[in-house]
């Protein structure tokens, strides 16, 4: 996959997920340019970054460096049954805060679940 490759998965990523770059640069702690530059291909991701926008998103490092999310569909949720697949969507679509509060929620739920 091409650094424009990556660009393009990330962008993708992003717009699916309703942020913009300045949400997402913040949520990760990096400028809003350098984000800018990765989805632009100015800039490779490090390793480390790289791991850090995979596990942001959601996917593999497989899936941003190599092979993309799903060649044949643009969602990259689609196979998702639908009531997961709004959820998940929900889910990117919130603050960094907001999903640590709602995972938070789900934990007490399932410890309280008989």
């Amino acid at each position: 996959m091409t650094d424009s490759k990556i660009g393009q998965t990330l962008k993708e990523l992003r717009n699916h997920s309703g942020k913009t770059q300045d949400d997402i640069s913040k949520d990760l702690n990096i400028t809003r340019q350098t984000y800018s530059y990765y989805e632009t291909g100015t800039r490779i991701p490090s390793l480390e970054m790289a791991c850090r926008l995979a596990a942001y998103y959601h996917i593999t490092l497989d899936q941003l460096v190599l092979t993309g999310l799903h060649p044949s569909k643009k969602d990259p949720f689609a196979s998702l049954p639908d009531g997961y697949r709004q959820l998940v969507q929900k889910y990117h679509r919130l603050p960094a805060e907001k999903q640590r509060t709602l995972l938070s929620f789900l934990n007490f739920l399932s410890r309280n679940t008989k």
